[in-house]
Protein backbone atom coordinates (compact mmCIF):
# COMPACT_ATOMS: atom_id res chain seq x y z
CA UNK A 1 0.00 0.00 0.00
CA UNK A 2 1.02 3.38 -0.70
CA UNK A 3 -0.52 4.92 2.65
CA UNK A 4 2.78 7.29 3.54
CA UNK A 5 3.23 8.70 -0.03
CA UNK A 6 -0.69 9.00 -0.67
CA UNK A 7 -0.74 11.12 3.27
CA UNK A 8 2.12 13.19 2.23
CA UNK A 9 0.35 13.85 -1.11
CA UNK A 10 -2.84 14.46 0.64
CA UNK A 11 -1.31 17.07 3.60
CA UNK A 12 0.01 19.17 0.53
CA UNK A 13 -2.91 19.49 -1.17
CA UNK A 14 -4.38 20.36 1.73
CA UNK A 15 -2.15 23.35 2.36
CA UNK A 16 -2.98 24.53 -1.21
CA UNK A 17 -6.97 25.29 -0.35
CA UNK A 18 -8.18 23.02 -3.45
CA UNK A 19 -11.66 22.79 -4.64
CA UNK A 20 -12.86 19.92 -2.87
CA UNK A 21 -14.34 17.50 -5.77
CA UNK A 22 -10.85 16.04 -7.34
CA UNK A 23 -9.69 14.92 -4.19
CA UNK A 24 -12.45 13.39 -2.71
CA UNK A 25 -11.73 10.16 -4.30
CA UNK A 26 -7.84 10.18 -2.84
CA UNK A 27 -9.29 10.26 0.44
CA UNK A 28 -11.21 7.52 -0.01
CA UNK A 29 -8.16 5.39 -1.89
CA UNK A 30 -6.13 6.64 1.81
CA UNK A 31 -9.24 4.95 3.59
CA UNK A 32 -8.93 1.84 1.55
CA UNK A 33 -4.66 2.00 1.87
CA UNK A 34 -5.55 2.00 5.80
CA UNK A 35 -7.29 -1.20 5.93
CA UNK A 36 -5.14 -2.64 3.37
CA UNK A 37 -1.64 -1.95 5.22
CA UNK A 38 -3.27 -3.54 8.74
CA UNK A 39 -4.91 -6.34 6.85
CA UNK A 40 -2.20 -7.46 4.63
CA UNK A 41 0.42 -7.91 8.26
CA UNK A 42 -2.60 -8.84 10.11
CA UNK A 43 -0.73 -12.25 11.41
CA UNK A 44 2.74 -10.05 12.34
CA UNK A 45 0.73 -7.57 14.87
CA UNK A 46 1.80 -4.29 12.66
CA UNK A 47 0.88 -2.70 9.19
CA UNK A 48 2.55 -4.02 6.23
CA UNK A 49 4.40 -0.65 5.82
CA UNK A 50 5.27 0.88 8.82
CA UNK A 51 3.48 2.43 12.35
CA UNK A 52 4.88 5.93 10.41
CA UNK A 53 3.40 5.68 6.97
CA UNK A 54 -0.17 4.37 9.00
CA UNK A 55 0.19 7.64 11.82
CA UNK A 56 1.01 9.41 8.67
CA UNK A 57 -2.47 8.42 7.06
CA UNK A 58 -4.71 8.88 10.31
CA UNK A 59 -3.09 12.73 10.58
CA UNK A 60 -3.59 13.32 6.82
CA UNK A 61 -7.36 11.88 6.91
CA UNK A 62 -7.75 14.26 10.15
CA UNK A 63 -6.64 16.75 8.54
CA UNK A 64 -9.01 16.79 5.50
CA UNK A 65 -11.73 16.68 8.73
CA UNK A 66 -12.37 12.83 7.85
CA UNK A 67 -13.34 10.35 10.85
CA UNK A 68 -10.95 7.67 11.31
CA UNK A 69 -12.37 4.15 12.64
CA UNK A 70 -11.44 3.79 15.98
CA UNK A 71 -10.14 0.65 15.37
CA UNK A 72 -7.87 2.20 13.46
CA UNK A 73 -6.76 4.77 16.14
CA UNK A 74 -6.31 2.21 18.76
CA UNK A 75 -3.71 0.24 17.02
CA UNK A 76 -1.67 3.23 17.15
CA UNK A 77 -2.71 3.62 20.83
CA UNK A 78 -1.80 -0.11 21.66
CA UNK A 79 1.26 0.01 19.51
CA UNK A 80 2.57 3.56 21.69
CA UNK A 81 1.58 2.36 24.89
CA UNK A 82 3.72 -1.51 23.75
CA UNK A 83 6.99 0.27 22.44
CA UNK A 84 6.58 -1.01 19.01
CA UNK A 85 6.75 2.68 17.01
CA UNK A 86 10.42 2.08 15.51
CA UNK A 87 14.03 1.57 16.03
CA UNK A 88 16.74 4.76 17.28
CA UNK A 89 15.69 7.86 14.98
CA UNK A 90 12.91 6.09 13.35
CA UNK A 91 11.53 5.59 16.63
CA UNK A 92 11.05 9.78 17.08
CA UNK A 93 10.09 10.36 13.69
CA UNK A 94 7.05 7.37 14.21
CA UNK A 95 6.24 8.39 17.90
CA UNK A 96 6.26 12.35 16.48
CA UNK A 97 4.01 11.68 13.52
CA UNK A 98 1.50 9.48 15.57
CA UNK A 99 1.64 12.10 18.75
CA UNK A 100 0.25 14.53 15.86
CA UNK A 101 -2.44 12.70 14.54
CA UNK A 102 -3.91 12.06 18.02
CA UNK A 103 -3.63 15.88 18.76
CA UNK A 104 -5.85 16.79 15.59
CA UNK A 105 -8.43 13.51 16.05
CA UNK A 106 -8.77 15.36 20.01
CA UNK A 107 -8.83 18.91 18.73
CA UNK A 108 -11.04 18.31 15.66
CA UNK A 109 -13.36 16.37 17.63
CA UNK A 110 -13.73 13.09 15.60
CA UNK A 111 -13.75 11.04 18.50
CA UNK A 112 -15.74 10.67 21.35
CA UNK A 113 -14.70 12.24 24.56
CA UNK A 114 -13.53 9.48 26.77
CA UNK A 115 -11.25 8.56 23.50
CA UNK A 116 -10.23 12.12 23.18
CA UNK A 117 -9.19 12.20 26.98
CA UNK A 118 -6.95 9.09 25.77
CA UNK A 119 -5.71 10.59 22.66
CA UNK A 120 -4.37 13.79 24.98
CA UNK A 121 -2.96 11.81 27.75
CA UNK A 122 -0.77 10.01 25.08
CA UNK A 123 0.04 12.95 23.09
CA UNK A 124 1.51 14.38 26.21
CA UNK A 125 3.07 10.76 27.10
CA UNK A 126 5.02 11.58 23.39
CA UNK A 127 6.15 14.61 23.99
CA UNK A 128 7.52 13.80 27.25
CA UNK A 129 9.43 10.34 25.77
CA UNK A 130 11.01 12.90 22.47
CA UNK A 131 12.26 15.22 25.19
CA UNK A 132 14.10 12.51 26.77
CA UNK A 133 15.34 11.50 23.40
CA UNK A 134 17.31 14.17 22.92
CA UNK A 135 21.13 13.72 23.02
CA UNK A 136 23.51 16.18 24.22
CA UNK A 137 23.87 17.55 20.60
CA UNK A 138 20.48 19.26 20.48
CA UNK A 139 19.19 16.14 18.01
CA UNK A 140 16.40 14.20 19.06
CA UNK A 141 16.72 10.97 17.56
CA UNK A 142 18.91 11.77 14.29
CA UNK A 143 18.49 15.44 12.50
CA UNK A 144 15.83 14.80 10.14
CA UNK A 145 13.23 13.65 13.03
CA UNK A 146 14.01 16.48 14.76
CA UNK A 147 11.90 18.61 12.86
CA UNK A 148 8.64 16.08 14.07
CA UNK A 149 9.79 16.34 17.66
CA UNK A 150 9.45 20.25 17.44
CA UNK A 151 6.22 20.14 15.71
CA UNK A 152 5.01 18.15 18.60
CA UNK A 153 6.70 20.41 21.44
CA UNK A 154 4.48 23.15 19.21
CA UNK A 155 1.37 21.62 19.26
CA UNK A 156 0.86 20.19 22.55
CA UNK A 157 2.45 23.71 23.83
CA UNK A 158 5.13 22.85 25.89
CA UNK A 159 7.53 25.01 24.02
CA UNK A 160 8.02 27.97 26.39
CA UNK A 161 8.90 25.29 29.14
CA UNK A 162 10.94 22.52 27.65
CA UNK A 163 14.32 23.13 27.56
CA UNK A 164 14.58 20.42 24.70
CA UNK A 165 12.78 22.71 21.99
CA UNK A 166 15.12 25.68 22.79
CA UNK A 167 18.38 23.33 22.41
CA UNK A 168 16.90 20.99 19.41
CA UNK A 169 15.96 24.60 17.49
CA UNK A 170 19.36 25.87 17.92
CA UNK A 171 20.64 22.80 16.69
CA UNK A 172 18.11 22.88 13.61
CA UNK A 173 19.14 26.43 12.74
CA UNK A 174 22.88 25.29 12.35
CA UNK A 175 22.04 21.71 10.36
CA UNK A 176 19.20 23.83 7.63
CA UNK A 177 21.81 22.06 4.77
CA UNK A 178 20.98 18.88 5.22
CA UNK A 179 17.59 19.68 4.46
CA UNK A 180 17.82 19.65 0.76
CA UNK A 181 14.79 17.62 -0.68
CA UNK A 182 11.59 18.31 -1.11
CA UNK A 183 10.33 16.26 2.15
CA UNK A 184 12.54 16.98 4.25
CA UNK A 185 11.95 20.42 3.44
CA UNK A 186 8.39 20.30 4.58
CA UNK A 187 9.02 18.82 7.82
CA UNK A 188 10.81 21.97 8.91
CA UNK A 189 9.79 24.47 7.16
CA UNK A 190 6.60 24.55 9.56
CA UNK A 191 8.96 24.78 12.52
CA UNK A 192 10.64 27.34 11.17
CA UNK A 193 7.67 29.61 11.01
CA UNK A 194 6.29 28.27 14.57
CA UNK A 195 4.05 26.06 13.23
CA UNK A 196 3.25 22.44 12.56
CA UNK A 197 1.52 20.00 10.34
CA UNK A 198 -1.98 20.68 13.05
CA UNK A 199 -2.60 23.85 11.34
CA UNK A 200 -3.25 22.51 8.15
CA UNK A 201 -6.36 21.26 9.21
CA UNK A 202 -7.33 24.60 11.16
CA UNK A 203 -6.71 26.55 7.99
CA UNK A 204 -9.70 29.15 6.67
CA UNK A 205 -9.34 28.52 3.45
CA UNK A 206 -9.71 32.16 1.15
CA UNK A 207 -8.39 33.80 -2.30
CA UNK A 208 -5.04 34.37 -1.68
CA UNK A 209 -2.63 36.00 -4.88
CA UNK A 210 0.26 33.58 -5.96
CA UNK A 211 2.81 34.46 -4.26
CA UNK A 212 5.56 31.92 -4.92
CA UNK A 213 8.68 32.66 -7.47
CA UNK A 214 10.97 30.09 -8.62
CA UNK A 215 14.10 29.84 -6.49
CA UNK A 216 17.34 30.26 -8.87
CA UNK A 217 19.44 27.14 -7.12
CA UNK A 218 23.34 27.78 -7.49
CA UNK A 219 25.59 24.65 -8.06
CA UNK A 220 27.35 23.83 -5.66
CA UNK A 221 30.98 25.03 -5.78
CA UNK A 222 33.53 21.82 -7.47
CA UNK A 223 36.06 20.67 -4.36
CA UNK A 224 39.39 20.27 -5.49
CA UNK A 225 41.56 16.67 -5.28
CA UNK A 226 40.44 13.45 -3.88
CA UNK A 227 40.03 11.12 -0.75
CA UNK A 228 39.81 7.86 0.78
CA UNK A 229 37.42 6.11 2.81
CA UNK A 230 37.66 2.67 4.22
CA UNK A 231 34.21 0.92 3.63
CA UNK A 232 33.39 -1.28 6.24
CA UNK A 233 30.31 -3.97 6.24
CA UNK A 234 29.12 -6.21 8.80
CA UNK A 235 26.81 -8.66 9.45
CA UNK A 236 25.91 -10.01 12.88
CA UNK A 237 24.40 -12.91 14.54
CA UNK A 238 21.89 -14.52 13.65
CA UNK A 239 22.43 -13.38 9.94
CA UNK A 240 25.90 -14.58 9.29
CA UNK A 241 28.47 -16.42 10.74
CA UNK A 242 31.19 -13.82 9.87
CA UNK A 243 30.74 -10.10 11.26
CA UNK A 244 33.39 -8.11 8.80
CA UNK A 245 32.26 -9.09 5.16
CA UNK A 246 34.19 -6.17 3.38
CA UNK A 247 36.93 -3.82 4.62
CA UNK A 248 38.69 -2.00 1.34
CA UNK A 249 39.70 1.26 1.23
CA UNK A 250 38.14 3.39 -1.53
CA UNK A 251 39.07 6.43 -3.48
CA UNK A 252 36.70 8.82 -4.43
CA UNK A 253 36.45 13.17 -5.47
CA UNK A 254 37.03 15.16 -2.08
CA UNK A 255 33.56 16.15 -2.48
CA UNK A 256 32.14 12.83 -2.53
CA UNK A 257 28.63 11.56 -0.85
CA UNK A 258 28.31 8.30 1.45
CA UNK A 259 26.58 7.16 -2.52
CA UNK A 260 29.30 7.85 -4.25
CA UNK A 261 31.63 6.07 -2.23
CA UNK A 262 29.19 3.20 -2.95
CA UNK A 263 29.43 3.41 -6.59
CA UNK A 264 32.67 4.12 -6.56
CA UNK A 265 33.61 0.50 -5.00
CA UNK A 266 30.56 -1.23 -6.69
CA UNK A 267 32.90 0.23 -10.22
CA UNK A 268 36.22 -0.97 -8.35
CA UNK A 269 35.41 -4.70 -7.82
CA UNK A 270 31.56 -5.56 -9.60
CA UNK A 271 32.20 -8.91 -8.61
CA UNK A 272 32.97 -8.61 -4.70
CA UNK A 273 30.55 -5.02 -3.84
CA UNK A 274 27.08 -5.24 -5.43
CA UNK A 275 24.47 -2.68 -3.44
CA UNK A 276 21.06 -1.40 -4.33
CA UNK A 277 18.58 1.71 -3.00
CA UNK A 278 14.85 2.05 -2.79
CA UNK A 279 13.69 5.89 -4.04
CA UNK A 280 12.18 7.38 -0.83
CA UNK A 281 10.60 11.11 -0.72
CA UNK A 282 13.87 11.70 1.56
CA UNK A 283 15.67 10.83 -1.06
CA UNK A 284 17.50 6.83 -1.77
CA UNK A 285 17.37 4.48 0.99
CA UNK A 286 19.95 1.61 1.21
CA UNK A 287 17.89 -1.86 0.80
CA UNK A 288 20.78 -4.24 0.31
CA UNK A 289 24.60 -4.68 0.60
CA UNK A 290 26.23 -7.74 -0.68
CA UNK A 291 23.27 -9.60 -1.62
CA UNK A 292 21.51 -9.27 2.06
CA UNK A 293 18.38 -7.57 1.96
CA UNK A 294 17.17 -5.52 5.13
CA UNK A 295 13.41 -6.11 4.87
CA UNK A 296 10.38 -4.70 6.82
CA UNK A 297 8.96 -8.20 7.86
CA UNK A 298 12.28 -9.38 9.16
CA UNK A 299 12.77 -6.10 11.14
CA UNK A 300 16.40 -5.38 10.59
CA UNK A 301 17.48 -2.39 8.39
CA UNK A 302 21.29 -1.35 7.12
CA UNK A 303 22.66 1.26 9.72
CA UNK A 304 24.96 3.45 8.63
CA UNK A 305 27.25 4.28 10.94
CA UNK A 306 31.05 6.61 11.28
CA UNK A 307 33.64 4.44 12.96
CA UNK A 308 33.85 3.00 15.80
CA UNK A 309 30.29 3.48 16.91
CA UNK A 310 28.43 6.79 15.85
CA UNK A 311 24.86 6.83 13.58
CA UNK A 312 24.93 8.93 10.80
CA UNK A 313 22.10 11.89 10.93
CA UNK A 314 22.13 12.06 7.19
CA UNK A 315 21.23 9.74 4.24
CA UNK A 316 23.29 8.43 1.97
CA UNK A 317 23.33 10.78 -0.99
CA UNK A 318 23.67 13.79 2.17
CA UNK A 319 26.02 12.64 3.61
CA UNK A 320 30.22 13.77 2.64
CA UNK A 321 32.65 11.65 4.92
CA UNK A 322 36.01 12.95 5.56
CA UNK A 323 39.33 11.67 3.79
CA UNK A 324 40.52 9.00 5.94
CA UNK A 325 37.47 8.43 7.55
CA UNK A 326 36.07 4.62 8.21
CA UNK A 327 32.21 3.96 7.09
CA UNK A 328 30.20 1.02 8.50
CA UNK A 329 27.45 -0.31 6.77
CA UNK A 330 25.95 -2.64 9.64
CA UNK A 331 22.59 -4.52 9.22
CA UNK A 332 20.54 -4.06 12.43
CA UNK A 333 17.53 -5.70 14.09
CA UNK A 334 14.96 -3.14 15.45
Amino acid sequence: PHTGRLALYLLGLRATCPPPSPHRSLVTWLKYYLEEDWRGSRRHGHPLTSYYQYGLGVLALCAHHKRVREEVIRRLLTAQHHGRLGHEGNAVDTEAVVALAFICLERRRLVGTELAAELRAAAHRASRSLAKAQGPDGIVGNIYSTPWALQVFQATGVCQTEPAFGQAMVTLLENLEAFSTAATMAQVLPVLHGRSYLDIASMHCREEPDTLTPLDMEPQAEVPGNKTVQLVVECPLPWCYELRLYDRPVPVPAAASLLDVLQAAAALEPHDFKFHTQDTPQGPFLTQVLGLEARQEKRNYWQLLTAPNTPLQMGIADYRPQDGETLILRLSEW
